[in-house]
């Protein structure tokens, strides 16, 4: 079957799918923002649901360029004069601790606090502080609220755009590897990216657990190219940024960024 068609949708993202049909339903005049989305959400949304909607336009945001959980904007062609300037409802949260932090930490105390992952969006973490891109309606209650992270005592505040140079969060986020593989099929590029066996790799596509730029794949041999992202469950992302050269012996070799 290789690469999949967008009328594949995860369990894990019925619900958000859901929400953004009755929120496209809803749309009549204005502009309607949605909850934060997964990548696969905000692609199906433009691929399928969007589609023939030529009088429904649309923008998406998480509050910093190349977010991965944005919010999607949806409005009526009267208002696209205005699409460039819109006010998204998000907050960034900075937290800062004695100790460092990691992302399933604080997206888990979050969680526990009772908040809803989809008023999360990305959590960056560099050593002992985070950002974290969240629903206004949310915001206050984190700074109020939220004192601790696991056993560690933290202090979160509100920031504003300009306050805080998010790149030098963005740039622990990855790491950049050079390695060889006998093809560019997608098991074998995961296999090296992560460290695990090929048999393993391929149980993993097999039962959807990859996604090739945000599109679920269940063929060990799909070929990947330069450019793609592949989406590893439990695992982390590898994007493709640069097919080198072949060496005397045959094999590829590929630059990666590998996202934790």
């Amino acid at each position: 079957m290789g690469q999949q068609a967008m009328t594949y949708i995860p369990e894990e993202n019925k619900h958000e799918v859901l929400k953004l049909k009755n929120l496209i339903e809803k749309l009549s005049w204005g502009i309607e923002y949605s909850d934060f989305l997964s990548p696969f959400a905000i692609k199906y949304a433009v691929e399928v649901l969007l589609k023939n909607q030529n009088h429904i336009l649309h923008r998406c945001w998480g509050g910093y360029e190349g977010s991965e959980r944005n919010i999607l904007a949806i409005f009526s062609s009267d208002f696209e004069e205005y699409a460039e300037n819109l006010t998204y409802p998000i907050q960034t949260i900075l937290i800062e601790a004695k100790n460092n932090l990691s992302h399933r930490q604080i997206l888990g105390s979050l969680i526990g606090n009772g908040l809803k992952r989809d008023k999360i969006g990305d959590i960056l973490v560099k050593e002992n502080s985070a950002l974290v891109f969240v629903k206004d309606e949310i915001a206050t209650y984190i700074v109020t609220n939220i004192d601790k992270i696991g056993k560690e005592k933290v202090k979160c505040s509100i920031v504003e755009n300009g306050q805080i140079d998010i790149k030098w969060f963005i740039n622990n986020s990855s790491k950049r590897i050079v390695y060889t593989v006998a093809s560019l099929r997608v098991d074998s590029v995961i296999s090296h990216g992560f460290g695990i066996s090929r048999e393993e790799a391929a149980d993993l596509i097999r039962q959807m657990k990859v996604a090739v730029n945000w599109v679920y794949i269940d063929k060990p041999s799909y070929a990947v190219k330069e450019g793609d992202l592949l989406s590893v469950r439990h695992h982390g992302r590898l994007k493709i940024e640069k097919v080198l050269s072949t060496t005397k012996k045959g094999r590829i070799s590929i630059e990666v960024l590998r996202f934790s």
